[in-house]
């Protein structure tokens, strides 16, 4: 109860702060992607693109205590060459402070799979990598 009251408390005071601000804030990351979280009428839209890309729109994104979780389309990693292992599949992390306009995003691993870099290696469920910092214009 308790959780779920701290993050409509962080909900309410993002979505405050980002009215007054601006329609909208991106985060530009050392990952060569760019994601924006717009504010059109009383709907917010997520979208993403790579560097030298249009803005594509995505439906599946998570909200928590100043983070966003994206869901993006094919994030998965190389596979191994031995394909009876499952291969990693991953979801896209942003993690935030307005006050001192701070950001980084990272990778995080969706279920226990293997990554076919340099050999066949095993990774777990909820390992992250590739954490790149972020910078937030609004």
């Amino acid at each position: 109860m308790k959780k779920t009251f701290s993050q409509f408390c962080f909900f309410i005071i993002f979505s405050f702060l980002y009215s007054i601000n601006s329609n909208a804030i991106i985060f530009e990351c050392e990952n060569n992607y760019s994601y924006k979280i717009d504010k059109k009428d009383s709907q917010t839209v997520y979208f993403y693109k790579k560097i030298n890309t249009d803005w594509l729109s995505i439906k599946n994104v998570k909200i928590g205590d100043n983070k966003f979780e994206y869901f993006l389309p094919n994030s998965t990693y190389l596979a191994c060459s031995d394909k009876k292992l499952n291969v990693c599949k991953y979801k896209t992390l942003i993690s935030f402070n307005l006050s001192n306009k701070e950001a980084d995003v990272r990778e995080v691993i969706l279920d226990d799979c293997h990554i076919g870099t340099m050999g066949c290696n095993k990774y777990e469920k909820g390992l992250e990598l590739n954490q790149r910092r972020c910078n937030i214009i609004n």
